[in-house]
């Protein structure tokens, strides 16, 4: 998720959840079990957000109403708008070209380093695995949520193909650079 819009609506669609009202803790916490692996905010930027939705008047303070010294809020008319615009607006983050470290290397390195590339390929396949293996950690955990992660399951069913096609992207490196320069398979 991009820290923009997106994370302050977020951040907004999480408070417009809770219409009794919620504090930053939980919203952080409601954001996780919502956004899963995809959510990764400190608590000091969800403290940032909260206050900067409340200065433009998105979210209002409501009274606790307990002994606890927390900040409690709600969204407002505002907000609601706000959260319904940014839902129903078209996206602006377009799809982006390969931009990877690996690419950079693939571009500057000369054939006689084709054996320490082919690792720095297997190495970046096993940073692909691993990303896999969370995504399918993920998805149990979102099994035993006791709220309808629909939209979750959606997000890593997404994460999952897009780390497959690196994946798929990577073997045809591989297989190319050892075709190209009549290497045997060792990668």
């Amino acid at each position: 998720m991009r820290h923009s819009h997106g994370v302050q609506h977020a951040v907004l669609g999480v408070v417009a959840r809770n219409p009794e009202g919620i504090h930053g803790y939980a919203v952080r916490r409601q954001g996780e079990r919502l956004l899963g692996h995809f959510w990764r905010l400190n608590f000091g930027e969800v403290y940032r957000i909260l206050d900067r939705l409340s200065a433009d008047g998105l979210i209002e303070q409501v009274a606790d109403g307990g002994e606890s010294a927390r900040k409690v809020y709600r969204i407002t008319t505002r907000g609601q708008q706000s959260l319904d615009d940014y839902v129903l607006s078209p996206q602006t983050d377009a799809p982006r070209p390969l931009r990877q470290e690996l690419a950079v290397k693939l571009l500057f390195a000369s054939p006689e380093h084709l054996p320490e590339l082919l690792r720095l390929v297997e190495r970046q396949r096993d940073a692909y695995m691993q990303e896999l293996h969370k995504l399918g950690t993920e998805r149990r955990k979102m099994r035993r949520v006791p709220f309808d992660a629909f939209v979750t399951h959606l997000l890593i069913d997404g994460a999952e193909l897009s780390a497959r096609a690196e994946l798929t992207w990577l073997d045809e490196v591989a297989k190319r650079l050892q075709d190209h320069y009549g290497v045997a398979g060792t990668a």
